[in-house]
C-alpha cells in the first residue's frame, strides 16, 4: 500500500480547497435533490427479455447439491405426488383425492362431524350439519329449509317462486309477509 499525503488524499476523496468554487450540479447531482431520492425509492431497472435466454454455467469440479440431482430424475407424477405437502390420500380403495379428516377425502366422509353425538353428517356451519340448524335458513317467515346466498338466501321452493312471480305478486307477497 501506498503511503498518500493529505493533498493527495482530498483530491482522492473528491473534497475541494476553500478557495475552489462550487459548479453548478451536473445531471447525476441533479437527481439527488429529486423526490425520489429524498423518500428513497429504488430506481427502475430494465427487465431482460422473456425472449433471451439465461444460461448458468457450472464448473465441472464444482459438485451438483444431491437434491438437485433427484429432482431431475423424478417422473411427473412423482413430482405432484411431492407437492401435496404431506397430505395423505383417501383410505377409501380406489380414490386418489386428498384426505380431509380421519384419512378420508370430503366425498367419502372426510372433513368436520356434525356435533350431535348420534349424528355422522358432515357440519356446514358452526359444528352443525343442516339437519341439526347448521347454515342459513330461508327468509321467507315459518319456513325452515335451508337457503343459500345463490338463491337470495330463500329455500329452493321459494325462489322458484320469486323467479316466476310477476312484480306485483311480489310486492302483494312481501307486504304479506312484513
Amino acid at each position: 500500500m501506498e503511503a498518500v499525503g493529505p493533498d493527495e488524499f482530498a483530491s482522492i476523496a473528491g473534497a475541494q480547497s476553500p478557495d475552489v468554487q462550487e459548479s453548478e450540479p451536473t445531471t447525476a447531482d441533479e437527481h439527488k435533490f429529486g423526490l425520489p431520492f429524498i423518500l428513497n425509492v429504488p430506481i427502475r431497472r430494465t427487465r431482460q427479455s422473456a425472449l433471451t435466454k439465461t444460461v448458468v454455467v457450472v464448473s465441472p469440479s464444482a459438485p451438483i447439491p444431491r437434491d438437485a440431482k433427484q429432482t431431475l430424475e423424478l417422473s411427473k407424477e412423482e413430482k405432484k405426488r411431492r407437492r401435496t405437502c404431506g397430505s395423505e390420500a383417501c383410505k377409501k380403495d380406489g380414490c386418489d383425492k386428498k384426505a380431509k379428516a380421519r384419512g378420508l377425502c370430503w366425498a367419502h366422509g372426510g372433513g368436520t362431524k356434525c356435533r350431535t353425538v348420534e349424528c355422522s353428517k358432515v357440519a356446514v356451519s358452526n359444528g352443525f350439519c343442516w339437519a341439526h340448524g347448521g347454515g342459513k335458513r330461508c327468509d321467507v317467515n315459518g319456513c325452515i329449509k335451508p337457503a343459500y346466498e345463490r338463491t337470495l338466501n330463500l329455500c329452493e321452493k321459494h325462489f322458484v317462486h320469486l323467479r316466476h312471480a310477476n312484480y306485483f305478486e311480489v310486492c302483494v307477497s312481501t307486504f304479506l309477509i312484513c
